[in-house]
């Protein structure tokens, strides 16, 4: 019992460890826009407008929505971010495969309130162009808005894959040859095992007699 369960702690624990390197990045990430880009300046990447690092300052949740204010923000965020630990432990041992996004969940939703915490805004910084029939452009987001964002992706497939697996289980099953049975009777009749009585009845119906020495 004791092997199980430190074994279960050091497979959680690498998962941790994941959504902590993410943070990291994340953190990284935001910090070198801090301090190397003016508010509001843009530095092309890819042509003059499709990617482009754009230092901006967010007080609302992911892609720049705002939702509440910053002090319920900031607990709510950490208050998601316990559950999602506990939660991420439990899919760990039990080898779910939702354990993917919900790490990626945690990663996202501790690397933004850290932003909220100490500077009551998150930093956001990456800056892509979108197809003007959707929208004219994607709102400015970072690294832990990505991973909620790959999160979600991740969910919608694992929850297709698993709809997909059980409708062809259940049509396999439906399709699958049932196996004959016979009633009782019908079993008695086939197992009945012939009599003198019998034979004497179908001599009787025939109008033969048994044959004298």
């Amino acid at each position: 019992m004791r092997d199980e369960t430190s074994s279960d702690r050091r497979a959680a624990w690498l998962w941790y460890t994941g959504a902590l390197s993410l943070v990291v990045l994340d953190q990284i990430t935001k910090s070198l826009v801090r301090q190397l880009m003016q508010l509001h300046g843009s530095i092309p990447l890819i042509g003059t407008d499709f990617l482009r690092l754009t230092y901006v300052l967010n007080p609302g949740i992911a892609f720049g929505l705002e939702f509440l204010g910053v002090p319920l923000l900031i607990i709510f965020g950490w208050i998601a971010a316990a559950v999602l630990a506990i939660y991420l432990y439990r899919l760990v041992i039990s080898g779910n495969p939702m354990r993917w996004p919900v790490m990626l969940f945690l990663a996202g939703a501790i690397g933004n309130s850290i932003d909220r915490t100490i500077f009551g805004k998150v930093t956001d910084f990456v800056d892509v162009d979108f197809p003007d029939f959707i929208m004219e452009r994607w709102p400015v987001f970072n690294v832990a808005d990505s991973c909620v964002t790959i999160g979600i992706s991740l969910l919608v497939l694992i929850l297709w894959f698993e709809r997909r697996n059980s409708t062809f289980s259940n049509s396999e099953s439906k399709h699958s040859p049932q196996p004959q049975t016979t009633s009782g009777s019908n079993a008695a009749d086939h197992a009945r095992i012939p009599t003198p009585s019998d034979s004497l009845s179908n001599n009787d119906r025939t109008g033969s007699t048994p044959a004298a020495d």
